[in-house]
């Protein structure tokens, strides 16, 4: 027998029934599709009633508003150290402007620096003869210049000038001198404001005393408050 003919014979014989009951396969579907869509209500339900009571027991807080979560600025850092290199810039005290200043001192250039020793503006210049210096100082009743010779071995302070209606004394000192101190008729004493280091080895100084008071003489002190020179006005 060859071949077309195994397959002929093959093909008029009845096939056996199928083992499947169709039936019962359909309400076996039905019931699978039941129990799902059944699953998913009871999931949805579930949601719905969480949902509910977190919406019971939410309040706003700090940083809501209506419930409704805003962003709320960063409260700026207390603990954050500085920069190392950050530094406050000074303030300089502004020099006042008296008349007459600009042209003093270009008519006598300083010898060293300007010293501002309230009320008034003082730097030592040079003078025409020799071993000598000029004070000068810029006021409120203006200004001027005075010769005075150097500042003998034990002399460590001297007064150059009083201002004329203004109660104030002033003069130079050498750089060893720390302090100058004006002591009044009724034994009281008042400080000096002092500028070392102006140039050619000297401080400035000026006290100013209330009006009426009578300064009778000057304290000039060193570096440990010892007692340099008492100077009688």
């Amino acid at each position: 027998m060859d071949v077309k003919q195994v397959f002929d014979s093959l093909a008029r014989q009845e096939q056996p029934p199928t083992a499947v009951d169709v039936n019962m396969a359909i309400v076996a579907g039905r019931a699978m599709r039941r129990r799902r869509r059944a699953a998913v209500a009871g999931i949805t339900a579930a949601a719905v009633v969480a949902a509910v009571l977190v919406a019971g027991v939410v309040r706003p807080w700090s940083g809501q508003r209506d419930g409704v979560a805003v962003a709320v600025p960063a409260a700026p850092s207390v603990t954050a150290t500085p920069s190392p290199t950050a530094t406050p810039s000074p303030t300089a005290t502004p020099w006042p402007g008296y008349k007459g200043f600009a042209e003093l001192k270009k008519s006598h250039p300083p010898k060293g620096r300007i010293a501002f020793v309230p009320p008034l503006l003082m730097w030592v210049s040079d003078a025409p003869r020799e071993n000598e210096l000029f004070l000068c100082e810029s006021g409120p009743n203006g200004g001027s210049c005075s010769g005075f010779p150097p500042l003998a071995g034990k002399e460590f302070a001297r007064t150059q000038g009083k201002l004329r209606g203004v109660g104030v004394w002033f003069g130079v000192a050498r750089d060893d001198v720390h302090a100058v101190t004006a002591v009044t008729e009724d034994g009281r004493r008042l400080p000096a404001d002092l500028t070392r280091g102006v140039g050619a080895g000297l401080g400035l100084w000026a006290v100013e005393y209330p009006s009426g008071t009578e300064v009778r003489g000057l304290v000039v002190t060193g570096a440990r408050g010892e007692t340099l020179q008492r100077i009688a006005l």
